[in-house]
């Protein structure tokens, strides 16, 4: 007999250990460890955050996040419309985002007659994973438009000279049999291989290429170590189409701790990432990336946010008891690796006739099933008739990650339970990347596009990064539209506006909209700290933050993770309200890095918690079970193993 509480959380014994290190030493680490060669002249613009007023600095498009849907907006609203961009971003280096550590691939299109593959074929399989619930016109959008989206932006000069090349040509993996054709893979419930990769570091390459590109494009400005704090929206009477418009947004200075504001007349676009970091256990790396910025900032504007539920638990992520988990590549499977129980069997057949190419939902279902039922899960690629040189090769930072464990690739079973991965849901949007609130955007893992529906199929959180990013880009810079038409509300907002002192008037706009949308007791979310905060204050403030976040991943992972019940979800909730006020008061005494990034997390993981509540239905990543004193194992397995 399993009780309640063991059906809900995963039997882990790995841990994710937070240091309480003080923020002036979590200011100090910035960046991620990569060769300086990769990274010279990355910074254009100096890190310190000044402000200027006139109309130039302003008549700009902000947007928020380096990662693959904010470089492409960027790179598009640049070269394509002439707009001077600024692009922000909490790291050290544009590369520190989430789109960096993609390991399996991007979309592309399988073009021999013998695959099978088309936009309808990618689309049909977009919606199975989806368990049925992507909207049509965002699964054909990201259908027909990827291939010439990939082409333009990562594959830009493939038969020329890069000299001229605005955007990027990415060295993805070519064919052994014809060195002139692109290497593409299978991944799982796709129909046919047509995935671009380089070896199991593709987010790396597209990260990189796109970050040259950012650099040496003279009409954007690259700012780092700037944590957004805050958006600036104002009510307007202007737009029959929303009351609510944004000017921009306030921020934090990671290494100064500095806060001030950005004003941008072409909008500003969410590019901020997901939220998977505010679980125990996640795939995505730690920083400021994954807390549910994109969420924090969107609740408390009053931006709408839609299908937070599905929160996606990539099934194969590495188990080692005390280290953090870390993904272990969809395409692993994809090349033949089995799911194997402490018992030696080979489960993933039980659960669903695609086996372990199943979508992810049901995989980690599978995964959590067997663990609770046998208590180890492992992942086999030793069986799969690949040479131990091929694997190596084919998955060379895997490879190197699990040799630090004395574990190889090729020889050896690799431990495995699920992790938080993905944030389906999100800031809702229209095809355009337009928000409910005028002059907002918001593309990639920040945006709920209606994409991915109930669960994501694998290797599409690239290729919907680059096209709403470009789809962005090409509203805002559309002559005579509802962008124009936002362009002059600007404008005339910030010319109405008491700009005799700035400071103020972005203090009481923030602090206006907060109390608008989340109620007077909550006025203090927003930019109101303007006096030194004395060191001591920021280490203890910083000690506390890390304390609730830790609080936030525990209650995440034991009440809202692969399985979930009622009461769990009840007791999260109220748990995660009395977090919420913490981080809040906590933020309003001192802002910090580390309290801005748990009211976020606390933000995040609320309305995850909510929107799991509200829907009575498992369906796709949300899986709930009924709240009986005891479940037999069978029971549970069946509840498991629930299919699309």
């Amino acid at each position: 007999m399993l009780k309640v509480a063991q059906r809900v959380s995963l039997a882990v014994s790995a841990s994710v250990r937070l240091k309480s290190a003080t923020a002036t030493a979590t200011a100090a680490r910035v960046g991620r460890s990569l060769s300086t060669a990769s990274h010279r002249h990355v910074i254009r613009s100096d890190s310190s955050i000044s402000k200027t007023t006139n109309d130039q600095h302003e008549d700009r498009l902000l947007v928020i996040g380096s990662g693959v849907a904010g470089s492409a907006a960027a790179l598009i609203a640049a070269e394509q419309y002439q707009i001077p961009v600024t692009l922000l971003f909490a790291g050290h280096l544009s590369t520190d985002c989430n789109s960096y550590w993609a390991q399996g691939g991007i979309i592309y299109r399988n073009h021999d007659v013998n695959s099978g593959d088309s936009a309808a074929s990618l689309a049909q399989d977009i919606q199975r994973a989806g368990a049925g619930l992507c909207e049509h016109g965002a699964v054909w959008k990201v259908a027909n438009e990827g291939p010439d989206r990939v082409r333009q932006l990562l594959l830009n000069n493939e038969h020329g000279s890069n000299v001229n090349n605005p955007y990027c040509q990415v060295p993805f993996e070519r064919s052994a049999s014809d060195s002139s054709e692109y290497a593409l893979c299978l991944e799982a419930s796709h129909a046919a291989p047509r995935i671009l990769f380089t070896a199991d570091h593709t987010g790396r390459s597209i990260t990189e290429c796109l970050s040259e590109a950012l650099i040496k494009h003279p009409l954007i400005t690259l700012q780092p170590h700037t944590v957004v704090t805050d958006l600036i929206v104002m009510e307007s009477n202007e737009s029959s189409s929303s009351s609510k418009h944004c000017l921009g947004v306030t921020t934090l200075n990671r290494t100064t701790g500095a806060t001030g504001y950005e004003l941008a007349n072409h909008g500003t676009v969410l590019c901020s990432g997901g939220l998977a970091g505010i679980y125990q256990h996640s795939t995505n790396p730690a920083g400021f990336n994954a807390l549910g910025s994109s969420v924090g900032l969107a609740q408390r504007a009053g931006a709408v946010t839609r299908d937070l539920e599905f929160v996606q638990f990539h099934p194969t992520a590495l188990s080692i008891p005390g280290q953090p988990s870390f993904l272990v590549s969809e395409a692993v499977r994809g090349d033949g690796a089995k799911l194997v129980n402490a018992n030696g069997h080979f489960f993933a057949a039980d659960y669903h006739a695609d086996a372990e190419l199943a979508p992810r939902d049901v995989v980690a279902r599978a995964v959590y099933a067997e663990s609770q039922a046998t208590g180890k899960v492992y992942l086999d690629l030793s069986r799969s008739g690949h040479s131990v040189e091929y694997i190596h090769h084919r998955f060379p930072s895997i490879q190197a990650h699990l040799q630090k464990h004395g574990l190889d690739l090729a020889r050896n079973k690799i431990p495995i339970l699920p992790a938080a991965h993905y944030t389906c849901g999100g800031v809702v949007t229209d095809e355009h990347g337009v928000t409910n609130i005028n002059n907002l955007y918001a593309a990639g893992e920040a945006a709920r596009t209606g994409l991915h529906g109930g669960n994501r199929l694998a290797s599409t959180s690239l290729l919907e990064g680059l096209v709403y990013g470009a789809a962005v880009a090409d509203h805002v810079g559309t002559i005579n539209g509802r962008a124009s038409e936002w362009v002059d509300t600007s404008k005339r907002l910030l010319q109405d506006s008491n700009k005799s002192n700035v400071n103020d008037w972005v203090h009481e706009t923030v602090l206006n909209n907060s109390a608008l949308v989340n109620g007077s007791n909550n006025a203090t979310h927003g930019f109101r700290h303007r006096h030194k905060i004395e060191p001591q204050q920021i280490e203890s403030a910083g000690y506390a933050a890390m304390t609730l976040l830790k609080e936030v991943r525990r209650c995440m992972w034991d009440n809202v993770g692969v399985v979930r019940t009622p009461s769990g979800l009840t007791r999260a909730l109220d748990e995660l309200d009395s977090i919420r006020r913490d981080a809040i008061e906590l933020y309003a005494k001192s802002p910090t890095l580390e309290t801005a990034a748990v009211r976020d997390a606390a933000y995040a993981g609320y309305a995850v918690t909510e929107a799991a509540s509200r829907n009575k239905t498992s369906i796709g990543a949300h899986h709930i079970v009924a709240d009986d004193e005891d479940m037999e194992e069978s029971e549970l397995e069946e509840a498991a193993s629930a299919v699309l």
